[in-house]
């Protein structure tokens, strides 16, 4: 297969690919509903075990560390063992219709601990429902995530099944916003909203519904495809060679590079997680009401973002134009921060707060997601790198393993998380108002100074990134992948 990749600049730079149809856009898209709900409800993981429960922030952030740690472990197994599962269901759909009832059980449990446990009890019963939830989940996901590249291997067909997904993931996390914090969570009795435990119990099973219905509409949508797609060959050699040859498809520069840029990332958005719903409640003193605006604002944008996100890579190629989404993104997503511990921004009570803190997330989010849009396709174009070089297609492997360092150093963002709470001694069960201006400063200029580095660093990495769309399209012809229209 080397002969390929040296012949790559002999052949037709382009040959034009037809789009999927709609309702299979759709059908896939909403598949990522379930991903979108999930890391929504992540995000007030800490508050909830930790504010609302009573367990020490350390504690919570440890528990989910271990469970990204464990999460990157076993997705790129998972999608190692899709890549070569032979079966009549096809190696993908015999995976996402095995996991969505279990998903729906674990996250209801996760999110319903029950009353009067002891510490340590408490810790378990997240630690243990969260690892299977994540476990279980990931039996979908992967397998998800790996059929995006078969249905679409064009260039830019790619791209454009990649911002459905991003766009109806994004809705998923939007719908579970407004059932928590504009109706699950909203306050009683004067009570501040997110604050109250019955409230996340509820939308802990609501989401599990949703995240059930959407993996089974993406299940049934593309079914019709398995028998079009790529089926691989008789494994023979055992499980040494297995992992040989996943050594072999991973050692591709351009992974690397998504692998480091994805790390540096990863400790940035494990610290943003966990405290961002911490800034939120205490910084601005923002009630449940106000907070489902800006989140809100920032998901409307994501369509924007896809749309914003194609056209400058059409333009200027997916690279150029990611790095330059995201820099602009990280600029303006801090900034009300930054001039806020500046001493120049608006008090918390002045009515121009929310319009503007609505107004910075919703433009920030339009650079943000059109870059996590391209990331996301220049991810899955390593896979035809990776084929031109190895003779295997596999999808499963390289979408799971680019998560697997991110996850591991999002464990470490995650608990850097924590620690920082518990180094600035962040008083538990604690209310708006009550927290020393001191301690919410070293929060907010702590935060804004890691995340933001972070983010620049990552950013820099993709410099080194090198696939093109006429590499990328004569890759295509070269190893004469077919295109999926449609499958009786």
């Amino acid at each position: 297969m080397a002969t390929i990749a040296a012949e790559l600049s002999d052949v037709p730079p382009e040959r034009q690919r037809a789009g999927l149809p709609l309702g299979t856009k759709v059908a896939h898209g909403t598949g990522a509903m379930a991903n979108g709900s999930l890391i929504y409800l992540r995000s007030l993981l800490l508050l909830f075990y930790s504010q609302v429960v009573g367990l020490e922030a350390w504690m919570v952030s440890l528990a989910l560390a271990i469970v990204i740690a464990c999460d990157a472990v076993w997705d790129p197994a998972i999608g190692h063992f899709s890549d070569n599962l032979r079966s009549r269901w096809g190696r993908r759909h015999t995976l996402m219709f095995a996991a969505p009832v279990p998903v729906a059980i674990l996250c209801a449990m996760l999110w319903n601990p029950p009353v009067g446990l002891s510490p340590g009890a408490t810790f378990a019963w997240l630690l243990g429902s969260a690892l299977v939830l994540n476990f279980t989940f990931s039996l979908y996901e992967v397998p998800a995530n790996a059929l995006t590249p078969e249905l679409a291997p064009g260039y830019h067909v790619r791209t454009n099944l990649l911002a459905w997904r991003w766009v109806l993931g994004t809705g998923g996390a939007m719908i579970t916003a407004f059932l928590g914090l504009g109706w699950f969570l909203s306050p009683e009795q004067g009570a501040v909203g997110q604050l109250v435990r019955e409230g996340y119990g509820r939308l802990g099973i609501a989401a599990a519904l949703l995240m059930l219905a959407a993996m089974l509409i993406n299940a049934f949508g593309t079914r019709r495809y398995r028998g079009a797609l790529y089926e691989p060959p008789e494994s023979t050699g055992g499980i040494g060679k297995s992992l040989k040859e996943a050594v072999e498809t991973l050692r591709n520069r351009n992974m690397a590079v998504a692998v480091i840029a994805g790390a540096l990332a990863g400790i940035g958005f494990g610290i943003r997680t966990v405290l961002e719903a911490y800034i939120a409640t205490f910084i601005w003193g923002l009630p449940a009401s106000a907070l489902l605006l800006t989140t809100v604002a920032g998901f409307v944008a994501t369509p924007i973002g896809a749309i914003v996100g194609a056209m400058l890579s059409r333009r200027h190629g997916k690279k150029r134009a990611c790095m330059g989404l995201f820099f602009v993104g990280t600029i303006l997503t801090n900034m009300p921060l930054l001039l806020r511990l500046s001493g120049v921004f608006f008090v918390n009570g002045d009515p121009l707060l929310l319009p503007t803190l609505v107004g910075f997330a919703f433009v920030s989010a339009v650079f943000y997601y059109g870059g996590f849009v391209l990331v996301s396709s220049m991810i899955a174009d390593i896979v035809e790198d990776a084929q031109a070089r190895t003779g295997r297609r596999s999808e499963g492997l390289i979408t799971s393993a680019d998560q697997f360092i991110q996850k591991i150093i999002t464990a470490m963002g995650t608990v850097l998380g924590g620690a920082l709470l518990t180094l600035i001694a962040f008083p538990r069960k604690a209310l708006p108002g009550q927290v020393p201006a001191e301690t919410l400063a070293a929060l907010g200029w702590t935060f804004l100074v890691l995340v933001t580095t972070l983010s620049f660093l990552s950013i820099a990495i993709w410099k080194f990134y090198r696939i093109d769309r006429q590499g990328h399209e004569a890759r295509l012809t070269a190893l004469d992948v077919p295109e999926v229209r449609g499958a009786a």
